[in-house]
């Protein structure tokens, strides 16, 4: 697939890597940090390439607004059993590791129902602080943890695997269009708002740090990075991730010197509602004022809508990963 221009080269292959038989004693390393090749996405330049389709629009009368999946979600972090006091790799095969909000082990489990499941570590220095969070937090919009377990120098969270974040859609060469965008920006802020009202406080929140499904659920993710935030009105900092990851997605970049705006407006000429949006952003007190625009009460949507875009960004891009052959028996990879 060729890239968007030829400062910033974004492709994403997810998925891809060939699988290798691993002895369930076997425990991988998992290191937080940087993954080989790369750590995350390479950005796109400031500017855009001409031969960038314009924004799609939707022909018809607007939709019912349907939510899948909206269900109320049990935190069973108190519950007996929820952390298990021993290693993940007792009960889970390891295959990859790669970049998704983080570093995560794609695994399935050894016996049982095969879902692909995704594993996190953390150091043990930070487990009592990170399981914490987890016991204040449960919404549809922030990542969901099934299970927890715990050595002597690690905590491994386990949740559902979602191959792509916010990141790969703005890599890929498709610019989401009017219900896609509101879709996007209305279970991101529906989550954002929520750890706001748990006095949480997401530091440098931005497309990286968002997971999507291919199903269209949108999640915050690095909910370990959250800090405890003064009660109290809102301020600027909080409500700054949305006009990044608006920006993001509406032009594939955010501006570096902190400005916020739209470069080239005539790809939202049919879809002023969204430039409105962006405007308020900057001027916005709270949530519920930015949830009552237009743009997102008039956008008729659900997670559904999303499909196309999530499938078209999995195989349009390259994510990094990091895979080591056992038993020394070299895969094509």
């Amino acid at each position: 697939m060729r890239p968007l221009d030829e400062k910033r080269v974004t492709k994403i292959q997810v998925d891809q890597v060939a699988l290798a038989e691993v002895s369930p004693a076997t425990e991988p390393k998992l290191k937080p940090g940087p993954l080989q090749p790369g750590s995350r996405l390479i950005k796109r330049s400031a500017t855009p390439s001409p031969s960038e389709p314009p924004s799609k629009v939707i022909p018809g009368s607007p939709r019912d607004i349907a939510l899948q999946g909206t269900g109320r979600l049990e935190n069973n972090i108190g519950s007996d059993g929820f952390v298990q006091d021993e290693s993940p790799w007792d009960t889970f095969k390891p295959y990859y590791e790669c970049d998704l909000a983080g570093t995560v082990a794609v695994c399935v489990p050894c016996s049982g129902s095969r879902a692909a499941r995704a594993i996190r570590r953390y150091p043990s220095k930070d487990a009592d602080r990170i399981l914490e969070i987890l016991r204040s937090t449960s919404h549809k919009n922030v990542v969901f943890v099934l299970e927890c377990f715990r050595t002597s120098d690690s905590l491994y969270t386990l949740s559902k695997f979602d191959p792509l974040t916010l990141d790969h859609v703005v890599a890929c060469k498709a610019f989401p269009d009017q219900v896609e965008l509101a879709a996007i920006m209305s279970q991101f802020l529906d989550g954002l708002s929520y750890l706001a009202t748990q006095n949480f406080h997401h530091p440098s929140l931005d497309c990286s740090s968002v997971l999507m499904s291919l199903e269209g659920e949108v999640k915050i993710a690095r909910i370990d990075s959250c800090i405890i935030r003064q009660t109290g009105r809102l301020h600027k900092i909080d409500l700054a991730p949305v006009s990044k990851v608006m920006m993001e997605l509406m032009q594939k970049y955010a501006k570096d010197d902190g400005a916020v705006g739209i470069d080239n407006l005539d790809r939202w000429q049919t879809c002023p509602a969204a430039i409105d949006f962006l405007s308020v952003t900057i001027s916005a007190s709270s949530f519920e004022e930015l949830k009552k625009q237009r743009f997102l009460t008039e956008t008729r949507w659900c997670p559904g809508d999303l499909i196309g875009l999530a499938m078209f960004a999995l195989i349009s891009a390259r994510t990094f990963y990091s895979y080591t052959p056992r038993y020394g028996k070299e895969r094509l990879v």
